[in-house]
């Protein structure tokens, strides 16, 4: 079966349910919550260094991986002395205290900044890109790794592969075959639970958005921005467009072994019950309830669209694997939407 990397927090329980799963785990990936080293995520709840550090030890030998995939940074940024300081003291703790394996990053500019900055802590971490950084080609894959490679970070052990890659097996095959013939250990991940667009055409401008509130320069406006203008609207206009979303459902896992090495699962924002529900239904291969209840950025309308999961016809992975993706002129996701889900929308006033 393939392992997981998930997401880590240290609220709760969570540590030990990760710990009891270790040999179900890949790898684990957190944030610090910390304009130091921003993420990709807007920071919703703040978390202590030495809380996160308690809870990163209960893990044991899992390898660790810190966040730094903000899209962009402020300009300021990376020319600024003390922000690389800043960035690289936080590193050197979390690699002293927990022996982090390396940093996920999107921005190269500013992973070559931290690297002329401070060498010798860059050349013990390796430097992972990101999914957002699309790699959905060896070509590109190729292109990003000889960026790390001008760098003094370790080049990666692992790369996620773009997720419109979930649903091209013969893309996906292809591209895993090509990266594998330069790079034989090279691990290979999806990720699975996202459920964002398929080829998401607001993504490149949601993730500037995210970047610019977290650094401040800013004000906070994005949930109306999808609400309004994005994919919450597309979503609930047109809910075949979430069957058409690239995710992976617990039970077609197993179509990917022999093809990639591991899944990821993400969510870090919605709490360890969330978190523990999606890590369980993905060891087990099932899950029986609305599917949004497992996905990221979809799960933001589980109150209000019920997908049930046990409901998907038995030919569902085939047909959106197969399929030519013009999905105005198939129309196929958009009926079978019409037939199993159900709208809950609340009766209240937008807010």
């Amino acid at each position: 079966m393939l392992r997981l990397d998930v997401p880590f927090t240290p609220d709760g329980d969570y540590p030990a349910f990760l710990a009891e799963r270790g040999d179900m785990l890949n790898s684990v990936h957190f944030s610090l919550h910390d304009p130091a080293l921003a993420d990709a995520r807007q920071r919703m709840e703040l978390r202590d260094m030495p809380t996160i550090i308690a809870g990163l030890k209960a893990l044991g030998d899992t390898p660790k991986y810190v966040l730094m995939n903000s899209r962009l940074h402020a300009p300021d940024k990376y020319f600024s002395a003390q922000s690389l300081d800043d960035t690289g003291q936080r590193l050197a703790s979390l690699l002293e205290e927990v022996g982090i394996n390396g940093l996920i990053f999107s921005d190269p500019y500013y992973l070559q900044a931290l690297s002329d900055a401070h060498p010798d802590l860059a050349g013990k971490l390796e430097a992972v890109p990101s999914v957002n950084t699309l790699l959905d080609s060896a070509e590109r894959a190729f292109s990003m790794l000889d960026m790390i490679d001008g760098t003094s970070f370790k080049p990666p052990t692992k790369l996620v592969l773009d997720r419109a890659l979930n649903r091209d097996m013969t893309r996906l095959s292809a591209t895993a075959s090509q990266i594998r013939a330069i790079l034989p250990t090279m691990k290979l991940h999806l990720i699975a639970n996202e459920g964002c667009l398929y080829q998401c055409p607001y993504k490149p401008a949601h993730d500037g958005h995210v970047a610019l509130v977290n650094e401040g320069l800013c004000g906070e406006r994005i949930f109306a921005m999808n609400r309004d203008f994005g994919c919450v609207r597309r979503l609930l206009d047109d809910p075949g467009a979430m069957l058409a979303s690239p995710f992976i459902r617990p039970e077609d896992m197993s179509r990917y072994e022999g093809i990639v090495d591991g899944i990821k699962l993400c969510g870090r924002n919605k709490g360890t019950e969330f978190l523990k529900r999606a890590i369980t239904a993905y060891i087990d291969g099932k899950y029986t309830g609305n599917l949004l209840d497992l996905m990221d950025a979809m799960g933001d309308l589980s109150d209000r669209v019920n997908l049930p999961n046990e409901q998907f016809p038995d030919d569902f992975f085939e047909r959106v694997t197969e399929c030519n993706k013009a999905c105005r002129a198939c129309g196929w996701c958009a009926t079978l939407a019409d037939k199993i889900t159900t709208r809950m929308d609340p009766g209240l006033p937008r807010m």
